[in-house]
């Protein structure tokens, strides 16, 4: 018996040093990122028996890969083709680490403190780099510029990670025993929506107020804890409005995506903008398709067929805004076509339902995780595809304990 115990443990082990490595990563090392999610699969080579909910992700990771692959025998940039491929193994890799251990409750948590924790530290370098120049950060809020942020500045994916820091960490504090771990925990969650607020990124404010409306819901509809539940919408209400008013940076946002999108949505679209630029990205990505409904123009191609697009349809546009669309399953239809929408529909659906539990914060983190996908090209990048995975395969792993 203590052979195997040993190896468990060490597996065990083995696969949380990784996940501590790779959310240090996404801060601030993309080496460290791509190390950490090759070698979280090492466990999975000496415990190979997967559950059966293992198996079922693996098919849905397969349904989600299998488009990209498939597409390569039409695309013509075989480097770029590839990348999309590669950037996508992780996928891969990290359910196979996670899934080939079991954690216990207690490394669960202790997991989740430390996301908690370096998560808050990438806030705080954010946060005094505003400090040192505020006027300047606030005037570039009109210009579509944000707050430098950690995970190479990519303000978009890093407030979906701090949105799944605050998910994560309201559901450690329900569950918290001791008074001291919840009074740290409402400290940090409090000063994490502030900071969202502050970094004012579409995508985090979404994700959360989404996530806060699914909980009020909750509470009213299904707790049938009406004063609760209307007490927590009045005071979220009362705090977003506040936040408004003292928020330069949530102001001027605010006034930025009015302006463009009074512009874009009369037909008046200007170069430089950036909500104007990724309306313009799947009004690409939508024609695209229907040119190649039946393989689309393969994943090494896109960017090449959508600077062409721009060519012939919206030459003014500039280089930096002839990007992929918008949208993943744009993404999907632009590079394989509708069977490649299918497919791809078919396995998220699966690794969603296979990952959601019956618990309202499992619920609200398949939100958090699905709209990041309707705003964004989510899976043609590591940060986002790690993101995913970690949510997936560890985060929705601890919402699944029967005493969440």
């Amino acid at each position: 018996m203590t052979a195997p115990l040993l190896k468990n443990k060490w597996a065990i082990q083995w696969v949380s040093a990784m996940l501590v490595l790779l959310v240090a990563g996404l801060l601030v090392s993309r080496a460290l990122v791509s190390l950490s999610s090759v070698l979280i699969v090492v466990p999975f080579f000496f415990h190979r028996q997967l559950d059966q909910r293992t198996r079922v992700l693996l098919v849905a990771v397969l349904l989600i890969l299998l488009p990209v692959i498939i597409s390569g025998l039409w695309s013509e940039n075989i480097a770029l083709w590839w990348n999309s491929v590669v950037v996508k193994l992780p996928f891969v890799t990290m359910l196979l680490g996670i899934g080939s251990v079991h954690f216990s409750a207690e490394r669960k948590t202790k997991l989740i403190y430390l996301y908690l924790l370096f998560i808050s530290m990438g806030c705080a370098w954010s946060f005094w780099h505003y400090l040192l120049d505020p006027i300047t950060i606030q005037a570039a809020y009109l210009q579509a510029k944000t707050l430098p942020t950690p995970a190479d500045n990519d303000h978009i994916r890093f407030s979906w990670m701090v949105v799944t820091a605050v998910m994560l960490g309201l559901h450690s504090l329900l569950i918290a025993q001791q008074k001291t771990t919840r009074y740290l925990l409402a400290g940090c969650l409090v000063l994490l929506v502030v900071y969202l607020h502050l970094l004012a990124a579409k995508t985090g404010l979404v994700c959360l107020y989404a996530g806060g409306g699914i909980y009020v819901c909750y509470l009213i509809i299904v707790q049938k804890k009406w004063k609760t539940g209307l007490l927590l919408l009045a005071v979220c209400a009362v705090a977003a409005f506040l936040c408004y008013q003292t928020m330069p940076t949530l102001h001027n946002r605010v006034q930025y995506v009015r302006y463009d999108f009074s512009n874009y949505s009369s037909g008046k679209i200007l170069p430089g903008y950036s909500d104007a630029s990724r309306w313009l990205s799947m009004k690409a990505g939508y024609q695209l398709t229907a040119q190649n409904p039946i393989q689309g123009v393969g994943f090494g191609d896109m960017l090449a067929a959508v600077d062409q697009w721009h060519q012939l349809h919206h030459p003014a546009s500039l280089a930096y805004e002839r990007f992929l669309p918008a949208n993943e399953w744009l993404v999907y239809g632009t590079g394989s076509g509708l069977p490649g929408v299918l497919c791809f529909t078919a396995g998220f659906a699966l690794l969603l339902y296979r990952t959601t539990a019956k618990n309202i914060f499992s619920v609200i983190v398949t939100v958090i995780s699905l709209v990041p996908f309707l705003f964004d090209d989510t899976l043609e990048g590591q940060t986002g595809i790690l993101l995913l995975a970690f949510i997936a395969f560890f985060g929705q792993q601890k919402l699944s304990s029967p005493h969440a």
